[in-house]
Order: structure tokens, then sequence, then C-alpha cells
């Protein structure tokens, strides 16, 4: 299932998308069908120009992020433990040292301000390794926290999920024997909606925490109808996650499974 959801957000990515397109331009091409080789074409360069502006990006981002607001630690309540998803620290790098923060770290210092509130007594650090042989970034996680002067007793960690799904079962599994019911989950803004659903679906009462909104209050200096790089990271991840949420919401994970275990 995992791979699933992987292949159906890579096949309309922008990028990925669009070079198939142009490929499928040049082999109808072969063919003869000149019209259909010309819409193809037009159609590559119309969704990448699309996904790439700030209108596109927009289009894409804001319905995610819109529905999940910032709060301030005083218009939260407290819980019984704050639950961060992996996704802000990126793997071991080859002449780096431990992981590095990456675009989504907002979440690691979120839950570190929320914990340094008095919100909840304890924190879940929930993330898998990426690649087999690699530290589970919930390790990675917790050498960041170190370093912000947290004491090791401020976490535990979930070292096994590689899905947002697996992020929830996981969490329910370390968190059963401790009484634990009301969590303050922490992600990025686009990502709250589908890791909300699953969370509540594992049986917790989720008040969601988002963090990373990347939806700026204003456009520029770069005019909206220009592409760049940056417009079209933010669509990508805005497409990722409404592919991921269809697909989650299409194999039934967001409803109650009260028999549902996890070796």
């Amino acid at each position: 299932m995992l791979l699933l959801s992987k292949i159906l957000s890579l096949l309309i990515y922008p990028l990925s998308l669009s070079l198939l397109l142009l490929i499928a331009a040049c082999l109808v091409r072969l063919t003869g069908a000149g019209r259909l080789a010309n819409l193809l074409t037009v159609l590559a360069t119309v969704w990448l120009y699309f996904c790439a502006t700030e209108f596109g990006a927009s289009q894409l981002l804001a319905p995610l992020e819109a529905a999940y607001p910032a709060f301030a630690d005083e218009e939260l309540p407290k819980a019984d433990a704050i639950v961060v998803l992996g996704g802000g620290v990126s793997g071991e790098t080859r002449y780096g040292l431990g992981g590095d923060l990456n675009q989504a770290a907002d979440r690691l210092w979120r839950g570190a301000e929320l914990y340094r509130a008095g919100k909840a007594p304890i924190m879940v650090l929930s993330g898998g390794a990426v690649l087999a042989g690699g530290l589970p970034e919930a390790a990675l996680m917790a050498q960041k926290l170190r370093g912000l002067g947290l004491p090791d007793t401020a976490w535990i960690e979930e070292p096994r999920s590689r899905t947002t799904r697996e992020n929830a079962q996981y969490s329910r599994a370390l968190l059963a024997d401790k009484g634990v019911h009301h969590i303050l989950l922490v992600t990025s803004a686009s990502h709250m909606r589908r890791a909300a659903a699953v969370f509540t679906a594992q049986g917790f009462v989720v008040t969601a925490v988002a963090t990373d909104h990347q939806q700026p209050l204003r456009v520029g200096p770069v005019p909206g109808w220009l592409p760049t790089l940056e417009r079209l990271a933010r669509s990508t991840r805005a497409i990722h996650e409404w592919v991921g949420y269809w697909v989650y919401s299409w194999l039934g994970y967001f409803t109650p499974s009260v028999n549902e275990t996890v070796a």
C-alpha cells in the first residue's frame, strides 16, 4: 500500500507527469499522429507552468493549510502526550554528523515548545528508517532535542513507522498501556488532514497542532505569474498530500478498527 500511494503521487507530480506526457508525445509523433502529439506537448507545458506559478501552488496548497491554522501555546489544551511525526529531519549524509533539519523541521521545534510549556508530560517521536541499515528518524529527532537541552526522559521513540498510518498504529501500540487517550498531534499543516484522520481512527482524541505552514502571506519579489522552483515544490508537496488522502480514504484507513493489531 505504501508503494501504491508513492506510485500514484509520482505519476501526477508536476515534473513526472510533464515528462511522461512529453515522452508520450514523442512516441505518438513517430506514428504520424501529429495533432495528438501537439496536444500532449501543450498539456505537459500547461501543467508544469500551472504548478510552478503562485496561482497554481496556492490553489493546490491553500485548502490544506487553511483548515489547520497555527495556535499559540495558551490557546491549546493540556493532553496526555505530544506526538511529533517524522519528516523534519533528513537521513544521515556522507559527510555530515547525524541528520540535517529540512523544510519541515518546525515539527520538531514545535513539539519541544509544547513540552517546555507543560502541555503534556511526554513526547512520542514517530519515524522509522527511510533506508535499510540507516538510523530511524526517531533517533535523529532525539539527537536534535538533546541539542536543544531537553532530557532523554522527555520523549519515547517510535522507530518503526514508514507511513502516516504506521505512525498512528505504532504510536497506539506504544502508548496502549500508558493511559494515553488525548494527544497533541504535531505535523505540517498540509499533512494534518490525513494524519489527524488516521490517529483518530486508532482511537486517539486528537488536538491538531499544525506547523510548517508554507503558503506565503505576500507574494514577491518575483511576480506570481513567473514560475519558480519554490512554487513548484509547494505544488508537489500539496499533490502528495491530496493523493495520500484519497488513497487512504479508498483503502478505508480512516475507519476505526477495534481488532487491529500491530506486530
